[in-house]
């Protein structure tokens, strides 16, 4: 296991989204200094996507090291995207080149939303964790006695990944996703489903419904595989948990404690200690 112990030495925490890229420099195991969020431009060209990278390294000035938590499929051991649903127009391609000569360090962005919930968030007194993120897609991950259990290539093991498992006729993905609550009722973006229902819009108080009774389908079956002793919800959907109502008793949910700084926490933890089984 490779340990980093220099905590006074500056450390960029990326966390590289299909709509945009987060990021906060973190020294002495805190965070010192927050970003603006860059739009990533996932669906735009080689040259888009490659800005975007630099613009966001370009806005933390000076550094020591650089971690990235990124959506697979991506080569996390040498940099290299892999995506095809996003980030198509850059795969094959490495993060160094495409950031101008910058190298990383990188992990799955579920693995590092969980890593920082169980480090400084809503996971941290237990021992067997679970971690959920809503929003384009379906992430899961699952740490175990401080260790993140992962598969060879770095990304969640398969056993815990949710996005694939066969659900109601095809994968859980196209049930439990954006894309999935669009299709069911048609608008501008996820918040305005969400506004709208918190209205009292019958169109999406239903698609909420169904989204909800799905992920809990979903997890029950997770749940009594992995038993894990809390399961913490975030991501882009994940962020609106008074819209889920009522959880039922056999899932020990949690709203995440940290937000949209979750992924960064982790990631900047995973530098430090590559918390990895």
């Amino acid at each position: 296991m490779q340990t980093h112990q220099n905590l006074s030495e500056i450390v960029l925490a990326l966390d590289i989204g299909g709509t945009c890229i987060k990021s906060a420099l973190f020294r002495d195991g805190k965070i010192f200094r927050r970003l603006p969020p860059v739009p990533s431009c996932s669906e735009g060209s080689q040259t888009e996507i490659a800005e975007a990278l630099r613009r966001a390294i370009a806005g933390a000035g000076g550094f020591d090291h650089l971690v990235a938590a990124v959506p697979g499929p991506f080569d996390y051991e040498h940099g290299i995207f892999r995506m095809t649903h996003k980030f198509a127009a850059v795969k094959d391609c490495s993060f160094e080149e495409l950031s101008g000569g910058i190298r990383g360090t990188f992990l799955h962005d579920a693995n590092a939303f969980l890593a920082g919930e169980a480090t400084h968030g809503a996971a941290r007194a237990f021992s067997r964790c679970g971690g959920i993120t809503l929003g384009t897609g379906l992430g899961a991950a699952f740490l175990e006695n401080g260790k993140l259990k992962t598969g060879n290539d770095g990304s969640p093991a398969p056993e815990v990944k949710l996005w694939n498992v066969p659900f109601r006729g095809g994968i859980a993905e196209d049930v439990i996703s954006t894309r999935a609550l669009l299709r069911a009722c048609p608008a501008g973006s996820v918040r305005e489903i969400a506004d709208r229902a918190r209205a009292g819009d019958s169109e999406a108080r239903r698609a909420w419904r169904n989204y909800k009774e799905a992920l809990f389908e979903l997890l029950n079956g997770w749940t009594a595989r992995l038993s894990p002793e809390v399961i913490v919800i975030g991501g882009g959907i994940g962020g609106d948990p008074d819209l889920f109502g009522a959880i039922p008793a056999a899932l020990p949910l949690r709203a995440s404690a940290l937000g949209e700084e979750a992924a960064l926490y982790g990631a900047y933890e995973y530098f430090q200690k590559r918390i990895v089984s």
